[in-house]
C-alpha cells in the first residue's frame, strides 16, 4: 500500500520535472537570435513611439487648467499645470515598450502551440469580470487593483486575433459554406456574448470588425457573404424598430439617436457638439498648448484626455496637427499591411492582418465618433488616448507584428494552408 502510494506521489513530481525540462527547451529552441536585431522595422517602432509621445502631450494638453496670469515662459506655464495624467501616460509608454519586447523575444509560433490556452484563458477573464462591480456607464468591465484598474476586454482582442489566426491557417479551403462560417462564428461567438454582458458594445464591434476583415481576405465565398448581409439586414430592422418604440429607451441607443437628430436631445448631445466647436477653433495651427479659454482648459468636454483625444488634438494643434497625426496613422496601416504580405506562413500573415484591423477600427471609430461622423462607442485612440490596458494591448500588438516581420525568413509556406493574397 505505501508503495502504491509512493509510486502515486512520485508521478506528479516526474509530470513536473518533464514540463519543466520541456519549458527548458522551448526556451532555449526560440532562444532570441540578436542578428534578428538588423531585420527589425525601425519605421513601424519610431513611429508608434512617436505617436505615443504625441498623445502625451495631447493628454497633458487636455488635463491643463487656466493660469491668469499667463505665465512668461513656457517651461513657467509647463510647471504650474497637473502632470498626473501625463506622467502616467509616459510610464504606460514605457512599459508598452517593454510588453512589444517581450512579446518580439520569443517566435510567435509559441502563440500557435499555446492557442487554446490563451483562448479559454480569455474566456475564463471575461467571466469573472463580469462579477465585478459596475463601474462608468453600469458596466463591470474591470478588475480593480488598489486605485488602478485593469480591462480583460482589451487584452481579449489579442486572444481572438491569435485564435481566428490560428483556425484560418489550419484550413485547407475558404470558408465556403454554413458549417465553417458556423464554426469561426463559435470561436468569436463566445467572448462576444461575455462582452455584451458587461455590457460592452464599442468592443464588440471592434471583435466583429477583426473577424470580418480576417473571414474576408481568408478568401469568403461572395453568395454566402451576400446571404450573411441578408440575414444581418432581416434582424437588424425590426430590432432597430422594437428599440426606438421602447418605453425606456437606453443610453447607448441614446447615442444612436443623437448621432442621427443632435437636436433631439441637446442636453445628450453637448460632448459631441462641444468637440466638433473645439476641432472647428483649433484653424489651420491650432491655438496652443493651455490657451486660455479653450475648451481643454474649461473641461467644456467630459472624457477629453480618454476617448475624446482628438478633440483636443484639432484644438490644440489645429489642422496641421491633427492631420500629421491621420497621416502618421495611414503609414503605420500601410506598413503593417505590407508586412503581413511578407509573412513567412499564414499564421503570421493572419496575426498581422488581425492585429492591423483591430487598430484601423479604433481610428476610424473615434477620430470619427468625435467629429460626429458615427455614434458615440466609447473607443480610444490607439497610443493616444489616456489608458494603461489599451496601450499595453496595442504595444503588444505591435510586438507581434514585429516578431512575424524578423521571422519571416525562419519558417516555410505549407502550399495546404489557404493564404489571403494581399499586395500593397
Amino acid at each position: 500500500m505505501s508503495q502504491a502510494r509512493a509510486r502515486a506521489g512520485a508521478k506528479p513530481h516526474k509530470s513536473f520535472k518533464a514540463r519543466l525540462r520541456q519549458l527548458q527547451g522551448f526556451i532555449k529552441k526560440n532562444k532570441f537570435d540578436p542578428l534578428l536585431i538588423k531585420k527589425v522595422d525601425w519605421l513601424l517602432i519610431g513611429l508608434v513611439l512617436a505617436i505615443s509621445l504625441f498623445g502625451v502631450v495631447c493628454i497633458f494638453a487636455a488635463t491643463g487648467t487656466t493660469i491668469i496670469p499667463r505665465p512668461s515662459s513656457i517651461w513657467r506655464m509647463i510647471q504650474q499645470q497637473p502632470k498626473y495624467h501625463a506622467m502616467l501616460q509616459l510610464l504606460w509608454t514605457v512599459l508598452g515598450m517593454a510588453v512589444m519586447g517581450v512579446f518580439m523575444y520569443f517566435s510567435y509560433q509559441f502563440l500557435s502551440t499555446y492557442s487554446n490556452a490563451i483562448y479559454w484563458g480569455n474566456i475564463i477573464l471575461l467571466t469573472v469580470v463580469l462579477f465585478m462591480r459596475a463601474g462608468r456607464g453600469s458596466m463591470s468591465g474591470w478588475f480593480y487593483i488598489g486605485t488602478r484598474t485593469f480591462q480583460p476586454s482589451e487584452i481579449a482582442k489579442l486572444a481572438i486575433v491569435i485564435t481566428l489566426a490560428k483556425w484560418f491557417s489550419e484550413r485547407k479551403t475558404p470558408v465556403n459554406n454554413i458549417r465553417s462560417l458556423l464554426q469561426a462564428l463559435a470561436y468569436v461567438g463566445l467572448p462576444l456574448v461575455l462582452i455584451l454582458l458587461q455590457p460592452d458594445y464599442g468592443t464588440a464591434l471592434v471583435y466583429l470588425a477583426i473577424f470580418a476583415v480576417m473571414m474576408f481576405l481568408s478568401g469568403l465565398d461572395w453568395k454566402l457573404l451576400t446571404g450573411v448581409i441578408i440575414l444581418a439586414a432581416v434582424i437588424v430592422v425590426p430590432l432597430w424598430n422594437y428599440l426606438i418604440n421602447a418605453e425606456e429607451v437606453s443610453f447607448r441607443l441614446t447615442r444612436i439617436l443623437i448621432f442621427l437628430d443632435p437636436s433631439s436631445n441637446p442636453d445628450s448631445a453637448r460632448q459631441i457638439t462641444n468637440a466638433k466647436i473645439a476641432i472647428g477653433s483649433g484653424g489651420l495651427w491650432g491655438k496652443g498648448l493651455f490657451a486660455n479659454g479653450s475648451f481643454a482648459v474649461l473641461d467644456y468636454i467630459p472624457d477629453d484626455h480618454t476617448d475624446f483625444i482628438f478633440s483636443i488634438v484639432g484644438e490644440t494643434f489645429g489642422f496641421v496637427g491633427a492631420g500629421a497625426l491621420i497621416l502618421a496613422y495611414l503609414i503605420m496601416i500601410v506598413r503593417m499591411t505590407a508586412m503581413s504580405s511578407s509573412a513567412g506562413d499564414s499564421f503570421g500573415t493572419y496575426l498581422t492582418i488581425g492585429i492591423m484591423a483591430m487598430m484601423l477600427f479604433h481610428i476610424v471609430e473615434n477620430v470619427c465618433m468625435v467629429m460626429g461622423l458615427l455614434p458615440v462607442t466609447g473607443i480610444p485612440l490607439p497610443f493616444v488616448s489616456y489608458g494603461g490596458s489599451n496601450m499595453l494591448t496595442n504595444y503588444a500588438g505591435i510586438g507581434i507584428v514585429m516578431n512575424v516581420y524578423m521571422r519571416r525568413f525562419e519558417v516555410r509556406v505549407s502550399s495546404s494552408q489557404v493564404r489571403p493574397q494581399i499586395s500593397i
